[in-house]
């Protein structure tokens, strides 16, 4: 590849920042100085910026805690991207694996990696997708049992089973129930009827998946967040907003169940 393509999707600069760190002899090649920033290099190469060795990386991998108010996109002309949430020198071929909706928040993973991104979303792994969420009406026990056997949510689709646990109910709304319905859009007709919080484990990824099958059961999701993909946990140090490179175990997790058939 070239030199400049080398640097740049190693976060060293822009391609025009990079001909300058060229023309003024801060990089380097296998110990010569660089005269050339589009001349061809391979990842085996040592390259020098002011001296620091910089090493190819060809996949990476980030976990962001996905606030609200921003879209599961690369890029868009209108609207804030989870991409516009990192550093502007970040590596152009990055892109975040699945959807979270503009107001569910949590757990989202980043990469360039389009091997682990289709492994991780085809319907043949039934990877997990945990979520905690808020829901408006009283979700019973056979709300569970119906879950269990999967729920058919539109145009005779029926969602595999899931793992629905009751983690409280309370009857009246809070001030934060009440501005995560506004944030959300969500219908409050069943908030007199009290708030249920849940969490809920599907193994496959629709569009609106989980605020349709409650819907479908007559109920409303207004707060939903992501906690787990896989083995990936969210870590709640991670302030939402924010993210951070996998570690190696997470990776080697992610992998792993992956390579798996299901």
């Amino acid at each position: 590849m070239r030199l400049d393509k080398f640097l740049s999707d190693m976060n060293k600069g822009t391609r025009k920042e990079l001909k300058q760190l060229v023309r003024q002899g801060r990089v380097a090649v296998n110990g010569v100085t660089a005269t050339n920033s589009g001349m061809a290099v391979n990842e085996s190469d040592c390259i020098e910026v002011d001296g620091e060795s910089v090493v190819y990386a060809k996949y990476e991998y980030y976990v962001m805690n996905k606030p609200q108010g921003v879209i599961t996109a690369t890029e868009d002309s209108r609207q804030d991207t989870v991409l516009d949430l990192m550093e502007e020198n970040r590596r152009k071929d990055l892109f975040p694996v699945g959807r979270l909706d503009k107001d569910t928040v949590g757990l989202l993973l980043i990469t360039n990696d389009g091997d682990l991104n289709h492994r991780l979303l085809s319907p043949k792994k039934h990877v997990d997708k945990e979520y905690v969420a808020k829901i408006s009406g009283q979700v019973t026990e056979e709300d569970v049992k119906t879950f269990a056997k999967g729920v058919f949510i539109e145009d005779g689709f029926r969602a595999l089973p899931a793992e629905l646990k009751i983690l409280s109910y309370r009857e009246k709304a809070t001030e934060e129930d009440l501005a995560n319905v506004e944030h959300s859009n969500a219908p409050q007709k069943h908030l007199s009827q009290g708030i249920t919080e849940i969490s809920i484990v599907i193994h496959e990824g629709k569009y609106h998946q989980v605020k349709k099958m409650f819907h479908a059961i007559g109920k409303e999701v207004f707060f939903l967040k992501r906690i787990r993909m896989g083995t990936l946990l969210l870590n709640e140090e991670l302030a939402e907003g924010t993210y951070r490179k996998l570690t190696a175990d997470e990776l080697s997790g992610l992998m792993r169940i992956t390579c798996k058939e299901k």
